[in-house]
């Protein structure tokens, strides 16, 4: 009886052993080919595999074997994921004007190319979706610079402020910092034109007429009355009063 049962056992280890070798042929072939996401499917398969048979069977070494291609596989995945997230992350840190938004966008575009070729071959999804994202942020800021170049400033502040506030939660610095120096500059071409209508004006005025909160104005107007170029003479806190320079002819 002892026998017989030795017997069968050995006959059901061998077929794990084969199956096993198996899953570490078709484990190696991913590998080869690059395809490490799915590789790691397989080995978490094998182990899967392992673990139901582990208190039947002597197999240790095939634990050990998996558990080192697990190993080599996660390393390999995290090393190919970085250099997508390390190319994404410097295109973030980039700075972003007018002049350089288009060649911006084609390095962008390059990228996500890439990772269209190996999004599941190392799990690429939520970069991916990362990218696409921002590219709907950039046709929305191609969107307010059409409408301030065309002097449509209601139109380009409305969508502004809309911009700001769902751009709010995501990670983009550059964008962020792009859509606020066109807000500046925007702000400072509306102040250039009502120049140009009046000497002085109220800030409760000047408030109600660019749309923006009084404090906010105030502050603003802080910050470019000393620039070479600014409209702004000087703002008279206890009238509550913004001079306008006269404009140049």
């Amino acid at each position: 009886m002892d026998f017989n049962n030795n017997l069968e056992s050995f006959k059901n280890k061998k077929d794990l052993i084969e199956e096993l070798e198996f899953y570490k042929s078709i484990i190696l072939k991913k590998v080869k080919s690059g395809d490490y996401n799915s590789a790691l499917e397989k080995v978490r398969s094998a182990l899967v595999l392992i673990e139901e048979h582990q208190g039947t069977f002597n197999i240790e070494k095939e634990i050990r074997d998996f558990y080192e291609i697990k190993k080599y596989v996660d390393s390999e995945l995290k090393h190919h994921r970085l250099i997508y997230e390390r190319r994404f992350n410097n295109l973030l840190r980039e700075e972003l004007n007018e002049l350089n938004l288009e060649n911006f966008s084609k390095l962008l575009a390059m990228l996500k190319n890439d990772i269209d070729q190996d999004i599941y071959n190392y799990h690429l999804e939520d970069i991916n979706v990362g990218i696409t994202k921002y590219f709907k942020f950039i046709k929305r800021l191609y969107e307010i610079l059409s409408c301030y170049k065309v002097l449509n400033y209601n139109d380009a502040s409305g969508k502004i402020f809309e911009f700001v506030k769902e751009i709010k939660t995501e990670n983009y610095p550059n964008l962020k910092l792009m859509i606020s120096s066109i807000y500046k500059k925007l702000l400072s071409y509306r102040l250039q034109n009502y120049s140009k209508e009046f000497e002085k004006i109220s800030i409760s005025t000047l408030s109600k007429k660019m749309k923006i909160n009084q404090d906010q104005l105030i502050d603003f107007i802080k910050l470019i009355k000393r620039q070479p170029k600014s409209p702004i003479k000087y703002y008279t806190s206890d009238t509550h009063e913004v001079y306008f320079k006269k404009p140049s002819i």
